[in-house]
């Protein structure tokens, strides 16, 4: 507020959660006070800070309440977010969202934009934030999280791939390998891209986050048995057996999930995210 401008250093980031550390080198400047967002109940105040289309709007300030507490949503990650309808826009991300008391409760992160949906913000609770920063600070990454190392794509987002589940009946939340990361437990298996999951040891995917749940469940070095189907050039199916060891994600690149083909009702500010 006072003009003056800082080099910053990059401690660390995590795309996976859009959470990131930068430090300067100076002191004296004002902190925030972290505020306990574990106490938040629907319908409380909140006030979302950040600068929405650059530094024009600098410091813009803007009221709502909480709409909802430990929101799951899903688009390159599966997170816990407190919905709130203050208006945020792009410029938004990675600006307070606070309470009444001016305590920073959460992270303002995306909201689904859509002329069909108003007001639905989604902000990353500070109580899960403050664990992320303080790993980012002392090991430059989040250590020990768990992942498969490759990129993929719902069934769902082709219609090729969404008729061929149907017609054989296969479970409608499998996903399609786009890419299989070189640090990939399943790169030296008989998995290929474009194969298909079915089901994590022994289970469906109804729903992607069959998958998705499973990983987050399990640490880094567990084995999982995944369930591959193969299409042919004539349609044929053939089913198979991998068994996949998990993998440490530092949460520095994007390895997980590949970016949305079809248009996705979450409009994140940037690209920050990876599975």
């Amino acid at each position: 507020s006072d003009k003056k401008t800082y080099d910053a250093e990059i401690v660390g980031y995590d795309t996976r959660t859009d959470v990131g550390v930068v430090k300067v080198k100076t002191t004296g400047l004002p902190k925030a006070e972290f505020g306990n967002s574990d106490t938040l109940k629907v319908g409380e105040s909140v006030y979302a800070i950040g600068n929405p289309g650059g530094t024009e709007f600098f410091g813009s300030f803007t009221a709502g309440m909480v709409s909802a507490i430990d929101r799951s949503i899903t688009s390159t990650y599966t997170m816990k977010c407190i919905q709130h309808d203050a208006a945020i826009n792009p410029g938004n991300s990675g600006g307070a969202l606070v309470n009444v008391y001016g305590q920073v409760i959460g992270i303002n992160s995306l909201k689904i934009a859509d002329t069909e949906y108003e007001g639905m913000g989604f902000a990353i609770p500070i109580s899960d934030a403050k664990s992320i920063i303080d790993n980012l600070i002392k090991y430059g990454y989040v250590p020990n999280r768990p992942m498969l190392g490759i990129s993929y794509s719902e069934v769902s987002a082709s219609q090729q791939y969404s008729m061929i589940v149907q017609i054989k009946g296969l479970p409608a939340g499998s996903l399609i390998i786009m890419e299989i990361g070189k640090n990939s437990g399943l790169a030296n298996t008989d998995a290929r891209k474009y194969d298909m999951i079915i089901a994590v040891d022994g289970k469906e995917l109804t729903t992607p986050d069959v998958l998705l749940d499973k990983i987050d469940s399990s640490s880094v070095g567990d084995t999982l048995t995944l369930t591959l189907c193969r299409i042919s050039n004539n349609y044929e199916i053939t089913k198979f057996t991998v068994k996949v060891k998990l993998v440490e994600d530092k949460g520095s690149t994007s390895t997980e999930k590949e970016e949305e083909t079809t248009q996705n009702p979450y409009d994140f500010f940037q690209n920050p995210f990876g599975f």
